[in-house]
């Protein structure tokens, strides 16, 4: 498999994409059911769910997907012009959304005391990136109650491994050894650090815990020409995800695996798949305007949705609500692209999906 030398036609991150915003969109309809502690995976994997297995999936594809675009800038500026231009402007719609029309429809207060209510302008602060998860008055009721959007966590996160990835590449430290050494410290904090001296911050390990999977994907690009990437090994490292499922080295097991795994399957070719995004790119506003939505829907129809039919409903109404995103708001600001300084065309046709 030649990874080098595929185009954007020849590789199913698009694909990929789509299906862990669906897995995270499915993973959520459990516990906002109030079904969290039967959730298959995470009863087979012992800690994860679906959904937090999906966005390290999603942060894997980011650290390969925006190490490549560092590579393609022409500049700092038109590195963070194109993430400013990928993150926010659907981000701003999104919490407009929740706050004017979610909240509205779900609150228990009046209208007036709703608008008025300075939790509802602070809430306004996520399109800022941050992060507020509650509205007032909004969804207290139900199963999963009161977070009204609890997919809006990892964008700040997201944003900070473009930072670091940025300030790396301004000081000439963006290098096969720098990436390398930058998850092992993090593995080193995760896994030894941590624990060892007992600390209970939930910064520092979702810092950690995200960014060894961004920075194993930037590794993973840099490094593209000098790895072997076959089924063998594909099938092995899945194989050591598996058999370690419900032990305490799983997790370790799966930073060291999922890596490679989302990469390889990336750039299988299948041509079907690899053609998946040639009407749009719907996984962002699928990450971002699901959770609302489908609390929404629980807060209307709760007592009367099986969690078959909260699936079906919830995936459908995410992909619908995404596509006019991706049409009306993130498709036309990603041609702004090019009034950006300096700007040229990367190794994405439309731009390069953050990885919420």
């Amino acid at each position: 498999m030649d990874i080098a030398s595929m185009q954007r036609d020849e590789n199913n991150f698009d694909f990929l994409r789509f299906f862990a915003a669906s897995a995270v969109v499915l993973g959520h309809c459990y516990w906002l059911s109030g079904l969290g502690a039967v959730e298959p995976v995470r009863l087979f994997t012992g800690s994860m769910d679906t959904a937090d297995i999906a966005v390290n999936l999603f942060f894997v594809m980011s650290g390969f997907l925006i190490a490549a675009s560092w590579i393609h800038s022409r500049s700092g500026l038109d590195f963070a012009g194109k993430r400013a231009l990928r993150i926010f402007p659907a981000l701003a719609v999104s919490t407009l959304f929740t706050a004017f029309v979610v909240g509205p429809l779900a609150t228990e207060l009046s209208l007036g005391e709703y608008l008025l209510n300075t939790q509802t302008v602070r809430y306004l602060s996520n399109a800022a990136l941050f992060t507020q998860f509650h509205l007032p008055g909004v969804f207290t009721e139900n199963p999963f109650p009161e977070t009204v959007n609890g997919s809006v966590w990892t964008l700040p996160y997201e944003v900070l491994m473009y930072t670091v990835l940025l300030m790396l590449g301004l000081l000439r430290l963006f290098g096969r050894v720098a990436v390398v050494a930058v998850p092992i410290v993090l593995m080193f904090v995760h896994f030894f650090l941590v624990p060892k001296l007992g600390l209970e911050s939930d910064i520092l390990r979702k810092v950690t815990r995200l960014g060894m999977f961004f920075f194993l994907g930037a590794a993973l690009y840099l490094y593209r020409n000098l790895l072997r990437w076959n089924w063998k090994v594909a099938l092995v490292l899945l194989s050591l995800s598996l058999l370690s499922a419900r032990t305490e080295s799983w997790f370790f097991v799966h930073v060291l695996t999922l890596p490679y795994l989302t990469i390889y399957l990336a750039h299988l070719k299948i041509p079907r798949l690899s053609r998946f995004g040639r009407y749009g790119d719907f996984s962002y506003g699928i990450y971002i305007f699901s959770f609302p939505v489908q609390q929404l829907l629980m807060h209307w129809l709760g007592p009367h949705l099986s969690l078959p039919a909260f699936m079906v409903i919830s995936l459908v109404a995410s992909i619908a609500i995404a596509a006019v995103s991706w049409y009306l708001i993130e498709s036309p600001a990603l041609r702004l692209k090019r009034f950006l300084p300096g700007s040229r065309q990367g190794i994405s046709g439309t731009g390069l999906s953050p990885a919420p």
